[in-house]
């Protein structure tokens, strides 16, 4: 297998470097990513939609992952120099190429009876790294949309969408 190497996102908007509020949230075949955009980077919004609320409002992104094998936790900004591949510059957000934990899943799908191997040639692995958090996933891609609400309401869309 070829070694893993890390491919940087032109991510937009960029979350904020402080508090950012990452929270996920799994459906059958998606995972949702909301975050505080950051008040740097607000002149990268070209539209947001506005949810009523009856609180703080901020600019929040919600990402919907067409995947639903996630990792979150994991590390903080603080020992991100422990991660397999930070020499290669780990930053914002990424794509791990030539993915190990890619070979891993297919291994243990490897097993089903009806498995394809074709079915895996367009998921990628997706690397965030938030202040506090990271967020690893397997997807084969990813759509951004931008609210301007409150952190109750934006999580409310969500759990409204997941159970549509």
């Amino acid at each position: 297998m070829k070694a893993e190497k890390i491919k940087k996102i032109d991510w937009k908007p960029k979350w904020d470097g402080g508090a950012p509020m990452p929270k996920i949230y799994n459906g059958d075949f998606k995972t949702y990513l909301t975050y505080v955009v950051a008040d740097w980077d607000e002149e990268s919004i070209t539209e947001f939609k506005t949810l009523e609320h009856d609180g703080y409002e901020e600019y929040f992104a919600m990402v919907s992952f067409e995947g639903k094998t996630f990792k979150f936790g994991i590390a903080n900004d603080e020992v991100f120099s422990g991660l397999p591949n930070y020499e290669q510059g780990i930053e914002w957000a990424q794509i791990v190429q030539n993915s190990k934990w890619i070979e891993e899943l297919k291994q243990i799908n490897k097993v089903h009876p009806y498995f394809d191997e074709s079915k895996w040639e367009n998921r990628n692995h997706y690397l965030l790294t938030f202040k506090d958090e990271i967020l690893e996933i397997v997807a084969t891609g990813y759509e951004i949309e931008i609210f301007r609400t409150s952190s109750k309401r934006i999580a409310q869309e969500v759990v409204e969408r997941i159970n549509e």
